[in-house]
């Protein structure tokens, strides 16, 4: 089907006159970069406390310049001096859930019968040699403790919750060693079962799971779905980690390029835009740098996905039952500071710090 005369001649009209007036067409997105230096330039204009930008007519001379770049260098050793003093190491809470077994063991003593569980937990990409264990739960959810109180009322004895750790027998014969963790009574709402040194055992080996057995210690017979039991919820293994002091450097070197958005990503991630000041027309009173990196969060934020803290992660729980909770977003979580040589409004060169104008990193809060 061809173009009437018409249309040719109307399109052919519209292309003249937007050549004419000097409007470009851009392409998809140059509308977007626009409107973030626009942000840009108004942030910086408003931290200095500028109305716009001043008008240099007369600039120091050499002399004077080379002693302003040697005390702009000192602030930038000063800077990075004390980020290397203040910064701790990170901490992480990790929120793992077990491949569930039901174990086919008989081990019933004076009268009492033991339920049998294997857990396996595997490794995720955020679980490495490089993090300290400061602290390792096992959780066990509310129902299933109602369901084992239930079962051990009008017991003559006290109902037991026991956590080993399995490892292989060095002996042909191929039996497993179970060391003990942790053993508690069920007699709260919440219970906790300390595995702190089987889990840092695993991570400072190369074990690709970690693998424990709990017990279930009855005086009669507990009747227990393996459904229930193998919920997402039921059995929760918590892992408050640290980084390692000498992981640092390495984990500084290559946070760049780990927090920067592949190809197509949508999860929460770190975007970049390159602000030359000479392009915006700010080289005149802004010395150096001559450029920066303006860094930004953005993407979804799925469960458990580089969560800032606990309380992100029950914020997602909180959204996913009811929607009324806001789900998580994606938000810096820390920045480098950037030193800024320019004239001010008295037409001074002055140094001015700016602590959170780069972007180090994103998670989700």
């Amino acid at each position: 089907m061809q173009s009437s005369p018409w249309k040719v001649r109307c399109a052919t009209l519209c292309f003249t006159l937007l050549s004419i007036t000097g409007v470009k067409l851009r392409p998809v997105g140059e509308e977007e970069k626009m409107i973030q230096l626009e942000a840009v330039k108004k942030s910086i204009l408003d931290r200095l406390g500028l109305h716009k930008p001043p008008v240099i007519t007369e600039k120091i001379d050499k002399d004077e310049m080379l002693k302003m770049f040697w005390l702009y260098q000192e602030k930038l050793l000063e800077l990075q001096g004390n980020i290397s003093k203040e910064e701790t190491p990170e901490r992480r809470v990790h929120i793992l859930t077990p491949k569930l077994e039901r174990s086919m063991k008989k081990c019933d003593i004076h009268g009492s019968h033991s339920h049998r569980y294997n857990l396996i937990f595997s490794r995720t990409h955020t679980i490495n040699q490089q993090l300290s264990v400061m602290r390792a739960e096992l959780k066990l959810c509310k129902d299933v403790l109602h369901a084992l109180r239930s079962a051990a009322a009008n017991s003559t004895s006290m109902a037991m919750v026991n956590i080993y750790k399995v490892t292989e027998s060095s002996h042909a014969n191929g039996e497993q060693n179970h060391k003990l963790l942790d053993s508690k009574p069920i007699d709260k709402d919440i219970m906790t079962l300390n595995v702190d040194t089987a889990v840092k055992q695993w991570l400072a080996s190369s074990e690709k799971c970690l693998r424990l057995e709990l017990v279930i210690v009855l005086d009669k017979p507990f009747m227990s779905s393996s459904k229930q039991m193998g919920a997402d919820d039921a059995l929760v293994l918590e892992v408050e980690t640290q980084e390692q002091a000498h992981s640092k450097t390495r984990r500084t070197r290559s946070l760049s390029t780990d927090e920067d958005c592949k190809k197509s990503e949508k999860k929460c991630c770190r975007k970049s835009l390159l602000v030359s000041f000479e392009q915006i027309g700010w080289s005149d009173w802004i010395v150096h740098p001559s450029s920066y990196e303006m860094r930004f969060c953005d993407g979804s934020c799925p469960h458990n996905y580089k969560p800032a803290s606990m309380h992100a992660q029950i914020k997602y729980r909180m959204h996913h039952i009811n929607g009324d909770t806001p789900a998580p977003c994606c938000v810096p979580g820390s920045y480098d500071p950037m030193v800024l040589m320019h004239y001010n409004s008295e037409r001074k060169l002055v140094f001015t710090v700016f602590e959170d104008m780069i972007v180090r990193k994103c998670h989700c809060a």
